[in-house]
């Protein structure tokens, strides 16, 4: 709507009064921040047909008012930060809190205490890095389109609790995530419990202590690398990305993934080449992946003695479940770059605990054979998938797959929730036990070398 306007045709865009801010700050984003709105009171969403019909009518006014007259700018944008800020107190303590409730009260917090970015912190930060302070590492960091410079990364890094050691690997949380592309925004922005997934994987992991066995995403001192590292992620998506709840970020009930979800990979334990390999770089270069999921279940199963056996137990799920926006997608157009028109694959995430890996290596099972089980287990009846709010499911299927509307006549045929079988991920981490865990996809993996 928005570039339609731009390009001088005039538009009015129906908002709730709830979304309102992030429409006035999506708008002023792209450079017109006096976008025609149609507020109404409550969502369009999960409305029978005559009560959208009413709640249109009532905005008839407003409608034709955005359509007749040239309104003014409301950007709805935080401020942004100061270059320095004094904070008084009668001691270090007390300047601390201070520093907190005012960072607290700009929304620049993510809620826990945060560590003083103090210039001191920030240039030993930068010590650790080749790269110049005003450097840009990304230009357009969504969803927000801020610049991530690298000492914008150290200063976040600090608040997070990161230490100087860990500088590349912030650097490398930046370019990893504006490699997930469109669906970086789409994500930040959503109404769904989307977080970004840190993969780590290669040397870096002994080097600087990242767990990669139990409690492998925390909490306790062990996983201390892990938190502060996927925290930073974040403060940067919050503080450069604009990525604020409320404004940018309306997810509906959140998630506490969005903390902090970093896991470092158990190399040692898997029957398959590294995590590294796999994504094309060579055994001695540490690599950071960012995948954005859906939360997903526990897959816990003692018994299992067969491969076959413990991912029944996870297909059980997948070929049954339908309230991820994800899942079946594809069926109904699926997603794509607006820019490039390439078509992206939303890839699941297998978090596989080494006690069911060993199974695989046992079995003698590839990570290819694992997706080609899950791909052709986690199917549902053509009748019961949905994708969000696509309806009626016929005429979303002829547009987008036209080949395809046999199903019509055959609802009851099972169709995959993932067009192909590498929409399946698996990454082996954790402890002992058997209990993996398993995560919906919303976009592909993004994967950058660590720079050290």
């Amino acid at each position: 709507m928005i570039l339609v306007e731009k390009n001088g045709v005039p538009t009015v865009s129906f908002t709730a009064a709830h979304f309102v801010n992030d429409a006035r700050a999506t708008a002023d984003l792209m450079g017109l921040p006096a976008l025609p709105l149609a507020v109404v009171e409550g969502e369009f969403t999960n409305q029978p047909y005559d009560r959208i019909r009413s709640m249109v009518a009532g905005a008839v006014e407003q409608v034709v008012r955005g359509l007749t007259q040239i309104p003014e700018g409301d950007g709805a944008v935080k401020g942004r930060p100061a270059e320095r800020e004094t904070i008084h107190g009668d001691d270090l303590l007390e300047c601390t809190e201070r520093f907190n409730q005012l960072f607290l009260e700009r929304e620049w917090s993510d809620g826990l205490p945060l560590v003083p970015p103090t210039p001191r912190l920030v240039e030993r930060m930068l010590s650790h890095t080749k790269h110049p302070p005003d450097e840009v590492i990304v230009r357009g960091l969504y969803p927000g389109l801020g610049i991530a410079t690298v000492e914008k990364l150290a200063i976040n890094g600090v608040m997070a609790g990161c230490h100087p050691e860990h500088m590349p690997l912030l650097i490398a949380l930046a370019r990893a995530y504006e490699g997930t592309g469109i669906m970086g925004k789409t994500c930040a922005i959503s109404t769904g419990p989307n977080a970004p997934l840190v993969l780590i994987s290669g040397p870096i992991i002994q080097r600087m202590g990242f767990n990669n066995s139990t409690c492998v995403a925390g909490p306790a001192s062990a996983s201390h690398v892990n938190i502060v590292v996927g925290r930073a992620l974040r403060l940067i998506l919050m503080n450069i990305g604009q990525a604020y709840p409320g404004t940018m970020d309306m997810d509906t009930i959140g998630t506490p993934n969005k903390f902090s979800f970093c896991l470092a990979e158990n190399a040692e334990r898997s029957p398959w080449e590294p995590w590294n390999v796999e994504k094309g770089f060579d055994r001695d270069t540490s690599t950071l992946s960012i995948c954005l999921v859906y939360p997903g279940p526990d897959v816990h199963d003692f018994t299992a003695t067969r491969p076959e056996e413990m991912l029944q137990t996870l297909t059980s799920l997948t070929g049954s479940y339908t309230g991820t926006a994800s899942i079946g997608r594809w069926l109904y157009g699926g997603r794509q770059d607006p820019v490039t028109k390439e078509v992206i694959l939303e890839q699941n995430v297998l978090l596989l605990a080494p006690s069911h890996a060993d199974l695989m290596r046992n079995a003698g099972w590839s990570k290819q054979d694992v997706r080609e089980y899950l791909y052709r287990h986690s199917r549902i009846p053509w009748h019961r998938l949905h994708s969000g709010a696509v309806r009626p499911l016929a005429a979303a299927l002829k547009a987008a797959h036209p080949e395809l509307m046999w199903l019509v006549d055959q609802p009851d045929t099972l169709i995959p929730i993932s067009p192909v079988p590498e929409c399946f991920e698996i990454f082996v981490t954790g402890g002992e036990a058997g209990r993996s865990q398993f995560f919906w996809g919303g976009s592909e993996t993004s994967t950058v070398a660590i720079e050290e």
